[in-house]
């Protein structure tokens, strides 16, 4: 046993220790959600009102024969960036399903070249699924400009660039960005103001922020992009991620106040 913790000491750092304790504790209470929810628990999630609009959205698009535009960012797949690119791809799932059917599939822009194939394929899927495979066109997702991580540093600019001169030249009913955004967001959310088209955005960029709540119709803020499965799709797997990490918090924060009751009595020093 002192051999394999000291090897557990030699190989995991401090902060990955606690990662490690936080997912050690993190998968029994997903997995006990899952399983509640596959009984049949009725969990009910609070108004989200950003992805109520997009749903409207939607359908308006189907109506007017319209296409949204969805900007994924400056992320990719791979890297510190894949959970906030998985939310735009999360989101792309629900339009592209959607738009199979009305014929109106959304504009997808992208400036990681990895997030490229991934979604040109989940737009491929959703019109195999439809039955309308040969409805679908590759060109719908865009190579804007290379990912500035990857290069110089200058290529975000150039990515929002691209992308304003898409909606200024576009007949769109929606702008939806969700995913890695930095200085490049506020370009195309002032576009999109100008253009008067209904703008959803978010990030977990904390200095990004700032710019989607000043400059977009519905924000969505920090960990609120990672709910889409959830709030659109209904899926069971995002419920229940949804429901363990509100468990999770509960036990961090009991535990904190445990904690600070002992300190104050002198139970533990």
């Amino acid at each position: 046993m002192d051999a394999l913790i000291s090897l557990l000491r030699s190989t995991i750092a401090g902060e990955q220790a606690r990662q490690l304790a936080l997912l050690l504790l993190f998968l029994p209470l997903f997995f006990f959600s899952y399983w509640a929810i596959k009984r049949g628990a009725h969990i009910s999630l609070r108004a989200i009102p950003a992805y109520d609009a997009l749903k409207r959205l939607l359908a308006h698009a189907a109506e007017a024969g319209q296409p949204m535009h969805l900007a994924l960012g400056t992320g990719g797949i791979g890297d510190q960036s894949t959970a906030d690119t998985m939310a735009g791809l999360t989101v792309l799932e629900y339009l592209a399903e959607r738009a199979a059917i009305s014929a109106t599939p959304p504009i997808v822009t992208i400036a990681n070249p990895t997030a490229l194939p991934v979604a040109q394929d989940f737009l491929r899927r959703a019109y195999s699924r439809q039955g309308y495979p040969e409805e679908y066109d590759p060109a719908r997702a865009r190579f804007i400009a290379p990912n500035p991580a990857l290069t110089s540093g200058g290529e975000a600019i150039a990515y929002g660039a691209g992308a304003m001169r898409l909606l200024a030249r576009h007949g769109l009913i929606a702008n939806v960005m969700i995913g890695r955004f930095g200085d490049e967001f506020l370009l195309l959310s002032e576009t999109g103001a100008q253009k008067g088209i209904t703008q959803i955005g978010g990030t977990s960029s904390e200095r990004v922020l700032p710019f989607v709540r000043a400059t977009v119709d519905y924000p969505l803020i920090g960990e609120e992009i990672y709910a889409g499965g959830a709030y659109l799709s209904n899926k069971p797997g995002h419920i229940s991620s949804l429901l363990a990490q509100d468990l999770m918090r509960g036990l961090l924060v009991a535990g904190l106040i445990l904690a600070v009751v002992l300190k104050t009595l002198g139970v533990i020093q």
